[in-house]
């Protein structure tokens, strides 16, 4: 799925970005965090003049991303978006060697 996922993403640079960017924090988070809309502009959208106008982008570029991640749990609200911890995005591969053979 994962690799079908980017491949939708791939015409909207935000949306991966988010993808990539949610894949990686939500895995390792131990509780919910908060992140404000200052602090998501100023990485995703330091060229947009007010926040208002980088909100209204990125709130459709993270449902774009959360179609592709859709065990993400991620809320918006007033003052950003709230993670909470979530399965990894691309269930993590078991190496040969550990896997027994059923007889």
């Amino acid at each position: 799925m994962a690799e079908q996922g980017v491949k939708l993403l791939c015409n909207s640079s935000l949306s991966l970005d988010l993808y990539v960017w949610l894949a990686y924090r939500l895995r390792v988070l131990s509780k919910p965090t908060s992140v404000s809309w200052a602090a998501l502009r100023q990485q995703f959208g330091p060229e947009y003049a007010t926040i208002r106008s980088f909100k209204s982008r990125f709130v459709l570029n993270l449902k774009e991303a959360l179609c592709v991640y859709p065990d993400a749990r991620v809320e918006e609200n007033q003052s950003g978006i709230v993670l909470h911890p979530s399965p990894p995005a691309v269930p993590e591969r078991v190496p040969l060697k550990r896997l027994q053979v059923i007889r």
